[in-house]
């Protein structure tokens, strides 16, 4: 039914490979995900799948999905390949591979105009990133911004880490983060940022939209220069005798305080 792959040295798996690297990935404008989740999600998004590896064991326990999406995928002209899972382990980034990868385009966003906007300023580990945009989905945000430095969102790590929810806000990744948070500044976009030296979370003022809440790096926090930019400076209060917080933990804490203003 579907083409068969029996070595590792077959041109697609190479291309496969390749897409591990970031570069790679940009200069091809595509991208991999990795297991039945993020392959639903992508599907129900309407993104646009270039080929699609499983195994025979994940055909077998899936008939539904073979039948009400890769059969559709095959009709449209998206390459399906059946692959052993020696092979399908040799690209995964998984210890225990589900037995489906799928390689798609890029997604394509057009500028927009929003609410509420998180900004991650060289924010560079993988999950931090993916934790980062799965909690601005959940607690209603429009948007996540990027720096150049922060991890890449089509990488694994931060795909699997999202949960999907790469797929369900628009993340621009920009050159100048200091120039687009002054744009919004002169937009009237209140930005918010996150600091050691900012008033308590809990002794805030009330929120008026738009906004925009700023995190940091995970050692060295907002540059000074973002830090001047900000409308107003938080902190959350530490309790106990750990000396700070995971930059992930923090910014779920602070995005589900901000949105109480608005339930």
């Amino acid at each position: 039914m579907f083409l068969e792959i029996s070595s590792k040295n077959n041109d697609q798996i190479k291309y496969l490979r390749k897409l591990s690297s970031k570069s790679f990935r940009d200069g091809q404008a595509a991208f991999v995900i990795e297991g039945s989740k993020l392959f639903l999600e992508a599907y129900k998004k309407q993104l646009r799948f270039k080929q699609v590896f499983v195994t025979k064991e994940w055909l077998a326990i899936n008939p539904d999905l073979v039948s009400q999406y890769l059969m559709v995928l095959a009709g449209n002209g998206v390459s399906i390949a059946v692959v052993e899972m020696s092979i399908l382990s040799s690209v995964s980034s998984l210890q225990k591979p589900e037995g489906i990868i799928c390689v798609l385009d890029k997604i394509k966003l057009q500028p927009g105009t929003f609410k509420r906007y998180v900004i991650l300023e060289d924010v560079q580990d993988p999950y931090n990133v993916g934790t980062i945009i799965r909690t601005a989905d959940a607690a209603g945000f429009d948007c996540v911004i990027t720096s150049v430095k922060t991890a890449d969102i089509y990488n694994e790590k931060v795909l699997r880490g999202s949960m999907g929810s790469v797929f369900h806000l628009p993340i621009y990744q920009v050159e100048s983060l200091f120039d687009y948070v002054r744009h919004l500044k002169s937009q009237s976009v209140t930005i918010i940022g996150t600091a050691l030296t900012g008033s308590c979370l809990w002794e805030r003022k009330p929120l008026s939209e738009p906004f925009a809440i700023v995190m940091g790096n995970e050692s060295q926090g907002m540059s000074d220069q973002m830090s001047k930019c900000c409308d107003v400076l938080l902190k959350i209060p530490i309790f106990g005798q750990a000396e700070s917080l995971n930059v992930a933990t923090a910014a779920g804490i602070i995005m589900y305080d901000l949105v109480r203003d608005f339930k």
